[in-house]
């Protein structure tokens, strides 16, 4: 794929930067790796005192209701809302037609990007809605909840309802309603997107692929719409002082935040002040949803300003049930393949709704694949904002698992062996990526051979595994095993700064703001910053969603270690070594003689282990870092100044950086029982292996090999947003007929982690956050398959889809 101009010149200074490279890398680990570690978070969580958004409370605090459209499509044609304002209670009633707002969408960089694809164009409180429960018309402050509410059913609304269309093909047609007549008065056709991945992608020549094949093989696959919306519904709370304004907000961009609302208050952005609590599991979700959560923050600091009291906005869960998440897609599917399993070539046409991402990047980043041809269409709908959620780019995956499944099965092979015999990237071998390795300091090892033999045999795979439809167990049920596999990624881009501040007393503080999403960073930071000090892990502490000024890499799944790794671990080395020249330079008394720590000795002589500084030659000779940084401090006139470093560190641009391949895979595993009489499947077992390089918190690994796969089951098993089609309103907008997975859906889950080192990430980390959640939401189709000797390719799967498969329905 050729990069733009701009793609070049943001990543031509970022190295390839693997673990042995690192001429500083640590000879031994005291906290990276281990097991046990106490959680940073671990006693505010377990013991509930954990302080989430929602719970935030201030003095004199008003609350914040939004009506929300009854209609899939519709704008007002008038509004009376004399009784709302007299309402005992109502402090203020914002309207769409405020001069303020009327009219006004999304503002800055960002919103110009989204207006070229990257979303959906929203409107601040807008006149007209383009999906039912869209926030629209009117926000009221009040003194409860409950007053709020009841002012919003006092408004009088005369609607015009407007045309609709549900569905992204039906959209295409010429005969269609136009579901966004403000941007696209003319097609739902939605933009080409210049921002990221290209609308049609060719690489060799699917043709010639094609002949060159002894089997070709056609399918249809379809992802139905599922929810984004994470544990914890939206909110947000705003206060102003004086010009400054302080807002907290339940979102994984808290510099966005700030640069948003100083474009849209017309402030500098040193004037705000954003604080992210701990988050309710967000996964995307709004993080994505930026003009929507734009929106929310508008909303309530205009009401803040407006009542000059603070005002907070909470979403129940119904108003959060529009969201989608971004695979929802119908593909046709051409794959070329030789007998032995080789495939030559794949060709699919995708049709998504109301998304911005799409691609086929997984084959071409981890595949021999010499011949793909991927096109994607877009199409505006009337439907919630669809965007990245306990996934991302679930189109690349689903995808790229439904090709190796229905290869392995059309031609009788072990799907082990067929991904084996196709691992690769761009088109070339597994020899290439030997050399690229040798060339580039990496270990020799084939990560996806590694993964597949350590999840066979947790497995029992070549013992239980056979043909598709072949084994009938003495129950009655089709017995079947399920494999995906692709590689991990996203451990090469982010940006951020942070700073380590070593205090008098010897204790560390990392110093930098990020959004707590539960995946257990803090810790691992902190095990990061212990290591490279030589401090003792309890020296160090990190309370990353306070604002400080130092912006780490926003929470983005698998990215974020391997960038903000990077950071903190710099930080570290640098305040080391300040520390270290501090205790081998003179220092001035006054009134008295120079202290020198170590007389005698440079700073490269030391060393620190379990907080103690000491000579490398000579480990008799100690002091405390405690003993050190205080007498520092003491000697500047009483001055307390405790040893601070800090860095800012680019780590490229979503793996675009010219001659980086994807090094390290996950392969998954899955055992089922299928019940041909009613459909019902049962989960007997899953295997997760994961290849994250260097697992530098294996707990935290655990977790989102844990966590990725419930949530992978979840989707691919029971998860569907249910639309009625005459009306356009969601029919199961609420966890009870919103069919989440629970535990007992799962089976066991056994993770398994392998560690190559072959990732871009510190140590040779690499990301796995999101990977499992996204991947191995394909794996329950194979099983499936494997089951009953049939595909079923529409997900969720379904035990009437199953029947149907069957024929007995």
């Amino acid at each position: 794929m050729k990069m733009r101009k701009m793609d070049q010149e943001f990543v031509k200074d970022m190295p390839i930067e693997p673990m042995v490279r690192d001429k500083y890398a640590l000879k031994e680990f005291n906290t990276i790796g281990k097991r046990g570690i106490r959680r940073l978070d671990g006693y505010e969580k377990a013991s509930g005192k954990a302080i989430f958004c929602r719970d935030v409370q201030l003095p004199g605090m008003l609350y914040a209701k939004i009506l929300h459209s009854p209609y899939a499509h519709a704008g007002i044609k008038s509004m009376n809302t004399s009784k709302a304002e007299k309402f005992p209670g109502v402090r203020y009633v914002l309207r769409y037609d405020d001069p303020e707002i009327e009219k006004r969408k999304e503002i800055g960089i960002e919103a110009k990007r989204r207006w070229f694809g990257w979303g959906m164009p929203y409107y601040i409180l807008g006149g007209t809605a383009y999906w039912q429960n869209e926030p629209v018309g009117i926000a009221v402050a009040a003194d409860s909840e409950d007053i709020a509410r009841e002012a919003l059913r006092l408004v009088d609304i005369e609607w015009e309802e407007l045309p609709f269309v549900l569905d992204q093909e039906e959209a295409l047609m010429p005969s269609a309603p136009i579901a966004r007549p403000d941007v696209s008065p003319d097609t739902n056709l939605w933009p080409p997107d210049p921002f990221k991945i290209p609308e049609v992608r060719q690489q060799g020549d699917v043709e010639k692929g094609f002949a060159e094949s002894d089997k070709i093989i056609e399918f249809t696959g379809r992802r139905r719409d599922h929810l984004w919306a994470g544990p914890e519904p939206v909110s947000c709370l705003a206060e102003w002082k004086g010009d400054n304004l302080e807002i907290w907000v339940h979102h994984q961009h808290p510099y966005d935040v700030k640069l948003r609302l100083s474009e849209w208050f017309n402030i500098p952005i040193s004037k705000i002040k954003v604080t992210t609590p701990y988050q309710g599991g967000m996964f995307g979700g709004w993080n994505w949803m930026v003009a929507m959560a734009h929106s929310l923050w508008v909303i309530t600091a205009i009401l803040a300003k407006r009542t000059g009291k603070p005002v907070k906005l909470r979403y129940s869960r119904k108003e959060e049930f529009y969201g989608e998440s971004e695979d929802i897609m119908v593909s046709y599917f051409e794959v070329g393949a030789k007998n032995d399993g080789t495939i030559t070539a794949v060709k699919i046409k995708t049709v998504q709704a109301n998304v911005s991402f799409a691609g086929a990047d997984h084959f071409a980043d981890n595949t021999r694949i010499p011949n793909i041809s991927f096109v994607v269409t877009k199409a505006y709908v009337n439907k919630g904002d669809s965007w990245s959620c306990r996934c991302e780019h679930n189109v690349n995956t689903i995808n790229f698992n439904l090709v190796f499944d229905h290869v392995a099965a059309a031609l009788r092979l072990d799907p082990t062996e067929v991904a084996l015999k196709n691992d690769g990237c761009e088109g070339k071998d597994m020899n290439y990526l030997a050399e690229f390795k040798r060339e580039h300091g990496f270990p020799d090892r084939d990560s996806l051979k590694e993964c597949i033999e350590a999840g066979k045999k947790a497995i029992g795979w070549d013992e239980k595994w056979h043909p598709p439809g072949m084994k009938r167990l003495p129950n009655g049920k089709m017995h079947g095993m399920g494999f995906a596999w692709t590689h991990e990624w996203d451990s090469a881009r982010g940006a951020g700064c942070a700073g380590v501040l070593i205090h008098r007393d010897g204790s560390v503080d990392i110093i930098g703001q990020k959004s707590d999403i539960g995946v257990n960073h803090d810790t691992t930071y902190a095990q990061i910053v212990a290591d490279e000090l030589g401090m003792r892990y309890e020296d160090i502490n990190f309370r990353s969603f306070n604002d400080v000024g130092f912006e780490l890499m926003t929470a983005d799944g698998s990215a974020n270690l391997c960038c903000n790794g990077y950071i903190v671990r710099k930080a570290a080395r640098k305040a080391k070594q300040r520390l270290l020249e501090l205790a081998t330079t003179p220092i001035l008394q006054l009134g008295e003689l120079p202290i020198v720590h170590f007389p005698g000795y440079k700073a490269e002589d030391l060393d620190i282990k379990d907080s103690v500084i000491y000579v490398k030659i000579d480990p008799s000779k100690t002091k405390t870092v405690a003993e050190v940084v205080k007498i520092t401090e003491l000697t500047e006139v009483g001055m307390q100044q405790p040893v601070f470093a800090w860095v800012w560190h680019r780590q490229g641009k979503f793996g675009l950086e010219p001659g980086r391949h994807r090094l390290c895979r996950q392969a998954h595993f899955m055992e089922v029982e299928v019940d041909p009489e009613t459909g019902e499947i049962e989960i007997k077992k899953v295997v997760n292996v994961n290849d994250v390089g260097k697992a530098i918190s294996p707990e935290t690994v655990e977790g989102q090999q844990y966590g990725g796969m419930y949530m992978a089951v979840g989707r691919s098993r029971s998860e569907e947003i249910v639309w009625d089609p005459r009306t356009g309103v969601m029919l199961n907008s609420n966890l009870l007929d919103y069919k989440i997975a629970t535990m007992l859906d799962c089976g066991p889950i056994e993770p398994i982690i392998v560690e190559t080192g072959m990732g871009y990430g510190p140590y040779g980390a690499e990301g796995i956050g999101e990977n499992v959640a996204c991947h191995a939401a394909s794996l329950l189709g194979s099983a499936v398959h494997n089951a009953i000797g049939v595909a079923v390719d529409d997900f969720p799967i379904t035990p009437d889809k199953v029947l149907k498969a069957l024929g007995k329905i």
